[in-house]
């Protein structure tokens, strides 16, 4: 359970490392060094970590902004009310500078609406003041396209109604601003086309913010997923362990002990040849359990003897427990190097058949699908499976046929399950030759 716990907490940690940075690839020593530390991220942690770092960029873009109307004061200064002017410019640059130490130093970062309310406020406010709304002349181009930074700012909150709100308002600011400033000579067309451009960047900005909240959002599922079947997979092997460890309990260690019991019976009695008879039995039975036992661990019959006499002999060990007639056709000997894969998948299938399928016949299949792909098909005539067996099974914590579907696509392969029009049930895998 320990090592189970520790194994869970070193993936944790690394999907934490990997949700913050993608193409940070732990290796083996980083993984135990944080095996031992807590720290499953939940479904909030996880985007704060990218909204930190959006954050971050974030309060670096408004420097830009800083840069931008520092230059316009510089090139064309206002002729009235320059201190307020220098001031409000003064109290954006300290506002970008708490925006970056925030993001930069703090976990928690200000609520989010404050700031694109901040930004419009200040900038509307710098560019009343300073006379880019009222410029006779229209010479400060700084008016129209500083109005651009907000949308694009808030869009890396991955917030896309605020994104949305933030242009439409930032827009408006413009437009108002510049209306209400040219009145004697208002340039409505001028203007209006300014505020549409500024729309404009502001659906770009949208849609941005919606892909990358999706994206987001995707990665978390991903990673609580990974977690999720990293449970599954762990109870998985422990309840192989506690199968395999019944198996030699009840089967191949009381035959060896009942082995001991004999022979020390023959010692003690007079009649030596029926006890040593009967040991020589149990040791025989210990030894053909031991045997499957270790077949069923490592498949020496696929490395010896090849795929088509693996399943051969899958086939012919599950018709003699499952009481079916059992039928192994093949067109090819080999499927490369997934010879392995379709191993395993036919040793699932098998034992499922015997298990639930209460099957009379049953028919695997090992063909070219096409120049490229194999195709293996287990085809029986039980009661058949329901459309949702496999997300019931998923639910209990049996993850044995999810498992190879995934390692079946995770090789471009194609997998199927379907119900038979006759009855029962064909599990089909089709991969490419190694």
């Amino acid at each position: 359970m320990a090592t189970r716990l520790r194994g869970r907490r070193a993936l944790q940690t690394i999907s934490v490392r990997l949700l913050e940075d993608p193409m940070a690839l732990p290796d083996a020593s980083a993984a135990a060094q944080e095996s031992g530390r807590p720290g499953r991220p939940d479904g909030a942690e996880v985007p704060a970590l990218h909204l930190r770092r959006a954050f971050r960029w974030q309060a670096t873009l408004r420097i830009a902004v800083v840069v931008a109307f520092t230059v316009d004061l510089a090139v064309f200064p206002p002729s009235e009310r320059l201190p307020l002017s220098v001031a409000l410019a003064v109290a954006y640059t300290v506002w970008t500078l708490a925006t970056l130490w925030v993001s930069w130093t703090l976990r928690k970062t200000f609520p989010d609406w404050v700031y694109p309310l901040a930004d419009l406020t200040l900038l509307t406010a710098l560019m009343a003041v300073s006379g880019n709304f009222s410029d006779p002349n229209w010479s400060a181009p700084i008016s129209a396209d500083i109005f651009l930074f907000i949308p694009v700012l808030v869009s890396f909150q991955m917030r896309p109604v605020l994104t949305a709100v933030s242009g439409v308002l930032a827009a408006a600011s413009y437009v108002v601003g510049t209306f209400i400033g040219h009145l004697r000579q208002p340039y409505l067309h001028f203007t209006l086309l300014h505020g549409l451009f500024i729309l404009v960047v502001c659906a770009g900005c949208v849609l941005l913010s919606d892909v990358q909240q999706h994206r987001v959002r995707s990665i978390r599922e991903l990673a609580e997923h990974r977690l999720w079947l990293l449970d599954r997979i762990m109870a998985a092997e422990e309840r192989e362990q506690r199968k395999i460890a019944e198996v030699l309990h009840d089967g191949a260690l009381q035959n060896v002990l009942a082995a001991r019991h004999f022979i020390d019976e023959a010692a003690c009695g007079p009649d030596v040849t029926e006890p040593l008879h009967r040991a020589d039995d149990a040791l025989t039975a210990a030894s053909r359990q031991l045997r499957s036992s270790v077949r069923t661990l490592h498949p020496e019959v696929l490395v010896s003897g090849g795929l088509v006499h693996a399943l051969e002999h899958l086939t012919q060990q599950a018709s003699e427990r499952g009481k079916f007639h059992g039928e192994v056709r093949s067109g090819i000997t080999t499927a490369g190097s997934a010879d392995r894969p379709l191993y395993w998948l036919a040793r699932e299938i098998l034992e499922n058949v015997v298990k639930h399928a209460q099957a009379k016949n049953v028919l695997v299949s090992l063909q070219q699908a096409d120049p490229e792909n194999v195709r293996l098909s287990i085809s029986d005539d039980g009661v058949g499976i329901s459309g949702d067996a496999m997300a019931r099974s998923l639910s209990s914590g049996h993850i044995g046929i999810a498992s190879h579907r995934a390692r079946i696509e995770g090789m471009g392969g194609v997998f199927t399950l379907h119900s038979n029009e006759s009855g029962g049930t064909t599990v089909e895998a089709v991969v490419p030759v190694g």
